[in-house]
C-alpha cells in the first residue's frame, strides 16, 4: 500500500514537472509571437545579446590593460556603440511616436515624444554636444567643475550620483513592470496600453542586469586592485541598457505595423450579455 502510495506521489510530481515544462514552452512560443520571429531569435535577443555584451567586456578586462581600455575608455568601442545604438533608438522612437499620432492615439505620441528628448539628451552628453566631433573648447567655468573637463552634465560632481541611481530605477521598471504586466495580459481594456508602456517581458534580462549591477555598484565600493576593472565595466552594462532601449523601441516598431483601429489604442470595455445579444438583433434586423 505504501508502495503503491509512493508510486502515485512520484508520478504526480513527474506529470507536475511535464506541465511545468509545457508551459513555459508555450510562454516562450507566446513571446516569440508577440515579437514575430521565430523563438530561436528571440531567445537571442532575451539572452544571447546582454551575455555576449558582458562576456566581451570581460574577455577584453582578460587581454590586458590596453585592450580593456580600448572597449571600455572614453571614445572606445563600448562607448561609441552605445551613441550608435542609441541613435537607432531615436531614429524607431520618432517612427513609432508619427505612427501613434496618425493612429490618433495623441497621448501615448506625446509620451513617446518625452521618450525621444530623454534620448537626445544622452545621446548629446555622449557626445559632449558635440565636442568631440569639433574639437572646441570647453569654457572655464565648466572645466572647473567637470571632472573630464568637457561640455556635458553627467561628468559634474554630484550629478553622475544622481544619474547612477536613476540607471536603478530604469532598470527596476524593466524588471518588475513586465512582470506585472503579465498579470493584466488576458485583459483588453490593458493589453495594447501596457505593451506601448511596459518593455515585453523577453527583455527583462537586459534590465535586470542593469539593475544588479548599478545597485552593487552604487552600494558596494571595490578594492583598490579591482577599481579600476569594476568601475571601467560600468561602461559594458550602459552599453547593455542602450541595447535595451533599442530593441524595446524596435518591438513597437513592428508591432505597429499591423494595423490599429483609428482612434486609439486602448480598446473598448467588453460588452455584457444583454448588449452582445442587442447587437445581434440589430445586425441581423439591418
Amino acid at each position: 500500500m505504501e508502495q503503491a502510495s509512493t508510486s502515485t506521489a512520484r508520478r504526480g510530481q513527474a506529470a507536475g514537472a511535464e506541465t511545468s515544462r509545457r508551459s513555459l514552452k508555450n510562454f516562450w512560443a507566446e513571446g516569440a509571437r508577440d515579437w514575430k520571429l521565430s523563438s530561436s531569435m528571440a531567445a537571442f535577443i532575451s539572452f544571447g545579446i546582454p551575455i555576449l555584451v558582458c562576456l566581451a567586456g570581460a574577455a577584453t578586462a582578460l587581454l590586458g590593460k590596453h585592450a580593456y581600455k580600448a572597449f571600455t575608455g572614453e571614445d572606445g568601442i563600448s562607448e561609441n556603440l552605445q551613441v550608435l545604438f542609441w541613435t537607432f533608438a531615436l531614429i524607431l522612437g520618432l517612427v513609432v511616436m508619427g505612427r501613434l499620432w496618425q493612429k490618433g492615439s495623441k497621448i501615448f505620441a506625446l509620451l513617446y515624444l518625452v521618450l525621444n528628448i530623454g534620448i537626445v539628451f544622452i545621446v548629446g552628453e555622449e557626445i559632449s554636444w558635440g565636442q568631440r566631433i569639433f574639437g572646441w573648447e570647453t569654457s572655464e567655468e565648466l572645466k572647473a567643475i567637470n571632472k573630464q573637463e568637457e561640455t556635458n552634465l553627467h561628468n559634474i560632481e554630484g550629478v553622475g550620483d544622481k544619474i547612477k541611481w536613476l540607471h536603478v530605477l530604469i532598470g527596476s521598471y524593466g524588471t518588475i513592470f513586465p512582470l506585472l504586466a503579465l498579470l493584466f495580459r488576458a485583459d483588453a481594456r490593458y493589453r495594447e496600453a501596457l505593451s506601448l508602456l511596459v518593455p515585453h517581458y523577453t527583455l527583462l534580462p537586459h534590465f535586470f542586469a542593469t539593475l544588479v549591477w548599478r545597485l552593487q555598484a552604487n552600494l558596494w565600493k571595490p578594492p583598490k586592485s579591482l577599481y579600476f576593472v569594476i568601475t571601467e565595466y560600468s561602461e559594458v552594462m550602459e552599453l547593455v541598457l542602450a541595447v535595451a532601449f533599442f530593441m524595446f523601441l524596435l518591438f513597437q516598431f513592428r508591432r505597429l505595423k499591423s494595423p490599429v483601429p483609428q482612434g486609439g489604442i486602448v480598446e473598448q470595455l467588453p460588452l455584457n450579455s444583454m448588449e452582445r445579444i442587442n447587437r445581434l438583433r440589430y445586425q441581423k434586423s439591418h
